[in-house]
């Protein structure tokens, strides 16, 4: 079950099961997350599942998913465990803006009021333990080298790579990456940047 919201102020309006919710193509709440690695000046992606309805083998952010049925945007959090093998504390979460998405793919007509928020944690990307039925890896990305693959299409850049408990070393351009709004990996890029600079993010 997920809440259905009014998409100008987030108001609850009822809680409906998920798959009604896409079919009909009204709006509810998820949660997206990046964690940023401050001491590497890197971000973690999360490869998405070959089995996903949507954008399945994309790299997508660190953690996402839909908040279920009177859950706070923070309670997302939990996700992190089913996707990353790894807990973290709600507290530690930098609320970086909400923003809405409209699009039609995988689970229907899909309307989502997105929560967006950083997470500080300096853990090298072997310590996480992805789950293979959830996502089928991780990636390290240097933020700069992130960016500068978002600005030409064509160029790849090195990354490290987790699949099922081992380090590999593979390559990242945009292409890779779940669509997004125009833009928006790239002001997550720079607003990841300010994070691990240690300054305020901006927002998206």
């Amino acid at each position: 079950m997920v809440d259905v919201v009014d998409p100008a102020t987030g108001q609850r309006i009822e809680a409906r099961p998920r798959v009604e919710v896409h079919a009909e193509g009204l709006w509810h709440q998820v949660f997206h997350c990046m964690v940023i690695r401050p001491s590497a000046r890197s971000i973690v992606l999360q490869q998405r599942s070959g089995s996903k309805a949507a954008f399945p083998g994309k790299l997508d952010l660190s953690v996402t998913g839909h908040l279920e049925a009177g859950e706070s945007p923070e309670d997302g959090i939990r996700e992190a465990e089913e996707e990353l093998g790894v807990d973290f504390d709600a507290a530690a979460l930098i609320p970086v803006g909400t923003r809405l998405l409209a699009d039609d793919n995988g689970e229907g007509s899909n309307r989502e009021l997105v929560h967006v928020f950083f997470l500080l944690d300096d853990r090298p990307i072997e310590a996480y333990s992805p789950p293979a039925d959830e996502v089928a890896g991780l990636v390290e990305i240097d933020i700069d080298a992130f960016l500068a693959a978002l600005a030409a299409p064509h160029q790849t850049v090195d990354v490290a790579a987790v699949q099922a408990g081992s380090m590999s070393k593979t390559t990242f351009s945009r292409g890779d990456l779940v669509e997004g709004a125009s833009g928006y990996w790239t002001v997550l890029g720079v607003m990841a940047g300010r994070c691990a600079d240690g300054e305020r993010p901006i927002g998206v």
